[in-house]
């Protein structure tokens, strides 16, 4: 059991690294990363400099973690609202809808996406993508995948991780994904079809 101080000890390092995280996603929202300095996160966060260091060793420490932290709070989100549907189809498209409008509004990925995209890569261009694998064990557990069996269940999964990847990273202009139905008659059109043809193959 720990003691009262080590917990309150505790909750002040979770504070001070979410004062951290927020800076450098203010910084992203405002300049896409660009130039990121220590200096500046320590000011915006009204940390030290050595307090910074203590917690993040440098750059590439601070966007792994400010990654990592948005990403969860981004499935955690999602997952609330795939929740309110039981139909599988419901939640395949809600999910999906829900997910796309997100990140499309999400302060800091198109302002990055824009001016320092090469930072985004390694977590979602890899042979070993950290948000697409995240995004494919997503769909899996929480779409209610039943109906799909065997192999079809972790390939639809990819499908539906790598259809989203691809609409974020490269905006469309033919299909209209940002009109008001657009993300859900994207998922009704092209992700529920391929879900309830693959639940129809003989494994």
């Amino acid at each position: 059991m720990k003691s009262p101080g080590s917990a309150v000890a505790a909750e002040r390092a979770d504070d001070i690294k979410t004062r951290i995280l927020d800076a450098v996603l203010s910084w992203a929202a405002d300049t896409g990363l660009r130039k990121l300095s220590m200096d500046e996160v320590a000011q915006r966060a009204k940390v030290g400099r050595a307090t910074l260091y203590k917690y993040f060793p440098g750059r590439d420490a601070l966007i792994a973690a400010l990654v990592k932290d948005e990403l969860a709070r981004f499935f955690a989100d999602v997952h609330g609202v795939v929740a309110l549907h039981d139909e599988p189809d419901e939640r395949l498209i809600h999910g999906f809808a829900h997910a796309y409008r997100l990140l499309r509004g999400h302060p800091a990925v198109l302002p990055v996406l824009r001016l320092n995209p090469e930072l985004l890569l390694p977590y979602v261009i890899t042979d070993d993508s950290y948000a697409l694998n995240l995004g494919s064990i997503f769909v899996e557990s929480v779409m209610n995948l039943d109906e799909l069996q065997g192999a079809s269940r972790a390939q639809f999964a990819e499908h539906v991780a790598r259809a989203f990847h691809t609409l974020i990273l490269i905006p469309t202009s033919v299909i209209d994904l940002d009109s008001p139905e657009g993300p859900e008659n994207y998922a009704r059109n092209f992700l529920v079809p391929v879900k309830n043809h693959l639940s129809t193959m003989r494994q």
